[in-house]
């Protein structure tokens, strides 16, 4: 008769009893998605471009609201290699809920994991199962050199799997003047020209643009004028970090978790219709979890926190049209941003 092991001998592998969020150090940066566990923001916006056979394409702007809910994995998840020990990994699973902020109708839903992973803390396993901390190449580089990873779902028939690295910013001086987040937003992840975000479509075939960047931003103009927002600039859209900057008053602390799957590390997957109509390029994030002063020229009262959290991202997929004007292959700017703050 076959003997059956007891799985109660090997510790941590199937464990999956509740824990306070506190206790699951595997968590990392994403401690405080789940401490906030719902996420609320209406002053976000989504630039998005669609095939239209009267003008070849048509740009379109909308002001966002748009929820994230947040739920723990309350332990971490074992990632056994045969020979150099066993990751742990934090989980925390998300649902994205974006609607068009007049209407309230759904332009985007996505679930998926947050991912941190870390090499294990066991010195030794003296069950001999391996679960001791990931030592040696190339398991260790695998599990450091990109430690953040988000796994997601999205309706349209793509999935993705992108990587990064997260940060720690102490702010010196929180004040009520807004600061520029560009030192914190993984700028070398987004196009840039000049060191400054830059989201403009181009040819693929690497022909002089000029032209279709100048009807971009004139559809950019009319869509604005559309939705009401005359103070805003086609410029604000081609460089968003002021949609963010204005923001940012008496923030203290900055957690940025930055993604992307340009890096060759993760990818993302399409279904056919998606990959010969729309196809989506990339995706690349930066999560921007931040800790704010809760108007420090006052005391608080006992009604109020002294400080709240606050998330801002910026989230860019560019989508490849094929002969999308004048016969030629275009990628288009694609992304979402906004402020939620933990409710």
């Amino acid at each position: 008769m076959a003997t059956i092991k007891n799985l109660a001998t090997t510790p941590l592998a199937f464990n999956r009893k509740a824990q306070t969020a506190a206790s699951n150090s595997a968590l990392g940066p994403l401690q405080t998605l789940v401490t906030g566990n719902t996420w609320v923001g209406d002053t976000g916006f989504n630039i998005m471009v669609v095939p239209n056979p009267k003008s070849q394409f048509l740009v379109m702007v909308s002001q966002l609201f748009e929820t994230h809910q947040f739920d723990e994995v309350p332990a971490p998840v074992p990632n056994r290699s045969q020979n150099n020990g066993t990751a742990q990994v934090g989980a925390v699973k998300y649902s994205q809920i974006v609607a068009e902020n007049v209407s309230k109708n759904i332009l985007h839903e996505e679930t998926g994991m947050w991912l941190n992973q870390t090499l294990g803390t066991l010195p030794v396993d003296p069950t001999g199962n391996g679960l001791q901390a990931i030592t040696g190449q190339p398991e260790t580089d695998y599990v450091v050199t990109n430690p953040v990873v988000r796994s997601g779902t999205i309706p349209h028939g793509n999935t993705i799997q992108a990587t990064g690295v997260w940060s720690d910013y102490n702010i010196s001086s929180p004040g009520p003047s807004p600061i520029d987040l560009s030192p914190y937003i993984a700028l070398q992840n987004f196009p840039t020209e000049n060191g400054a975000l830059s989201f403009l479509p181009f040819f693929v075939d690497g022909s002089d643009p000029s032209g279709l960047q100048a009807d971009y931003r004139a559809q950019i103009a009319v869509s604005l004028d559309n939705i009401g927002q005359t103070t805003l600039t086609v410029d604000d859209f081609i460089n968003p970090i002021s949609l963010l900057n204005k923001y940012t008053a008496n923030v203290s602390e900055i957690v940025s978790m930055a993604v992307t799957t340009a890096n060759n590390l993760g990818g993302v997957l399409n279904v056919p219709f998606a990959r010969g109509v729309i196809g989506p390029q990339d995706f690349i994030c930066t999560f921007m979890i931040e800790t704010v002063q809760n108007n420090p020229t006052f005391a608080p009262t006992q009604d109020e926190n002294p400080t709240f959290f606050q998330l801002q991202y910026l989230q860019s997929i560019p989508l490849l049209f094929p002969k999308a004007y004048n016969g030629k292959d275009v990628v288009f700017p694609h992304w979402n941003i906004n402020t939620l703050i933990a409710i």
